[in-house]
């Protein structure tokens, strides 16, 4: 039986400079606040496309009852 597991032992390598700065601590409130802010645009933008392929998948291109 042959294993595809590499057989070298060697680790990939591993960043030497964190990726995030020292104020973007997930508990902090502002770095939170922040990555709310910089979601909302792109999240809210998704969340309109998948409805409006929903209404034209169903036939209703106008929501009348807003």
């Amino acid at each position: 039986m042959t294993s595809t597991a590499p057989t070298t032992g060697t680790n990939p390598p591993t960043p030497t400079t964190p990726t995030a700065a020292p104020t973007d601590h997930p508990t902090d409130p502002a770095a939170l606040d922040a990555l709310a802010r910089r979601l909302v645009a792109p999240l809210s933008r998704l969340l309109r496309a998948e409805l409006r392929g929903d209404r034209e998948r169903i036939g209703r291109l106008r929501d009348h009852g807003r």
